[in-house]
């Protein structure tokens, strides 16, 4: 199995999101919900799910090393990772980037501490997802090697996987013609239908994305959508995709989304029904 840099963002953004998962350096392979884990075991874990081989690394200090011996390269911290890129302190910390603006990580537990507390995220915080900071980091590791599939911000094939991560965003972008093809959906209204959509940035403006305002406006004339034209991807415009594509209308999109399945499938086509 060939190494997949979106499956490894997604990964990532299950294990900081979609489960409860506490961090612990003394517990760090215990890889369920309501479980526990520190950075470098998080990634590690990560890397293998997608895909990847990781050697004999096992903490911050020999990733390096190991990756690099396998079609990883060392990029200079500039300030404009690219996303799966996966960003290292050697010494003390290693976070991946995802695209948009944001990376993911295991942090701390609930009471500070590196060790000790309980089982699963307490806080919401032990593992997450934050807009990118430079921790600082020593480098970027970059996937260069042969035979990886689903690469963000290039014309090879999606995963077909059910999750709606920068990736996808950055094809349905393109697909639309959208002079902006940065993998996020934009000013996004949270909401139990919309919390699974990984490229969304969740406010309170009500601006809406450019994004799904192209995608409802292109909806609405094949009677699949009858609402306002907001750039809201709530409830009405999932369901109107949902029909669009011929899945379950449910109006919510699922960690493992059918909708996604499909639309991961017909943007690898290039051939989406609106």
């Amino acid at each position: 199995m060939a190494g997949n840099i979106q499956t490894f963002i997604n990964r990532m953004i299950y294990w900081c999101v979609t489960v409860s998962l506490g961090y612990d350096q003394s517990n760090r392979q215990d890889f369920r919900n309501g479980g526990e884990t520190d950075c470098s075991a998080l990634v590690l874990h990560a890397l293998r799910e997608a895909g990847f081989d990781t050697g004999s690394a096992t903490y911050t200090g020999n990733m390096r090393s190991n990756l690099t011996a396998r079609g990883w390269k060392v990029v200079a911290n500039n300030g404009r990772p690219q996303a799966g890129d996966i960003l290292l302190n050697d010494v003390n910390h290693v976070a991946v980037y995802i695209g948009g603006g944001k990376l993911a990580q295991a942090s701390i537990d609930e009471r500070g501490k590196i060790s000790g507390g309980k089982g699963g995220d307490q806080t919401g915080r032990e593992t997450n997802v934050s807009p990118y900071y430079n921790y600082p980091w020593n480098c970027y590791l970059r996937w260069v090697g042969s035979g990886s599939t689903g690469t963000p911000g290039n014309s090879s094939k999606l995963a077909i996987d059910g999750s709606w991560g920068p990736a996808v965003t950055r094809r349905l972008q393109e697909y639309c013609t959208l002079s902006s093809r940065d993998g996020v959906v934009s000013h996004q209204y949270k909401e139990n239908c919309n919390q699974f959509i990984y490229a969304a940035q969740f406010d309170r403006t009500l601006i809406g994305s450019q994004l799904i305002r192209e995608m409802q406006k292109r909806l609405k004339p094949k009677g699949f959508y009858t609402g306002v034209i907001d750039g809201l991807g709530g409830t009405e415009t999932i369901k109107a995709l949902q029909r669009a594509f011929k899945t379950t209308v449910d109006g919510f999109i699922s960690p493992q989304s059918d909708l996604v399945k499909a639309m991961q499938q017909a943007l690898n086509a290039n051939k989406l029904p609106f």
